[in-house]
């Protein structure tokens, strides 16, 4: 995660460094667009607000080797991700519907294991933007963001809902 914060900020950072040998001393601060933190984990239990996670996609790994499969009932396994997943969710119980959509201005995929098994997507919505819906298990999901080129990084942010819409309606799916 480190290396794809780093290559998305090092632009900015380069010329902040540069710009500071000619001005006076300053502190440096790394600011993420539309604030707030990235790759952060969630707790959840039923009856919570929407909850919106930030993150940056992409990586080294392939879907396929991550998963070990090539498409699973949620969509296919692709693109790049990270070693480890950009996000973990503790669902405290079950939810009989939960919605995670991605939302970014590239195409991303997602992969998202726990009980159950493994699930992966890739144009959940009618863009290029992935997502999953339905019933799930209580337990721990650790959750990826792809690119679908190696060593692509793009801002993503991730809306996590219990409320359903037209999109959700139309393509739930249960976990075993």
């Amino acid at each position: 995660m480190f290396h794809r914060l780093f290559s998305y900020l090092a632009p900015g950072l380069a010329l902040g460094l540069v710009g500071s040998a000619f001005a006076s001393p300053v502190q440096a601060q790394a600011v993420i667009q539309g604030g707030g933190s990235i790759f952060e984990d969630v707790r959840l239990s039923p009856s919570f607000s929407p909850v919106i996670v930030r993150g940056i996609s992409g990586g080294t790994t392939s879907a396929t080797r991550l998963t070990d499969r090539s498409e699973t009932d949620t969509g296919p396994c692709l693109g790049f991700v990270d070693s480890q997943p950009d996000h973990r969710m503790e669902l405290t119980s079950a939810f009989a519907f939960l919605s995670l959509q991605v939302q970014s201005t590239e195409d991303t995929t997602l992969v998202v294991r726990g009980p159950g098994g493994v699930w992966c997507n890739d144009n959940y919505s009618l863009d290029f933007n992935p997502g999953m819906a339905g019933e799930w298990l209580p337990g721990l999901y650790e959750i990826w963001v792809g690119s679908h080129r190696v060593n692509r990084f793009y801002p993503y942010i991730i809306e996590i809902s219990e409320t359903p819409d037209a999109q959700t309606e139309s393509s739930q799916f249960s976990l075993p």
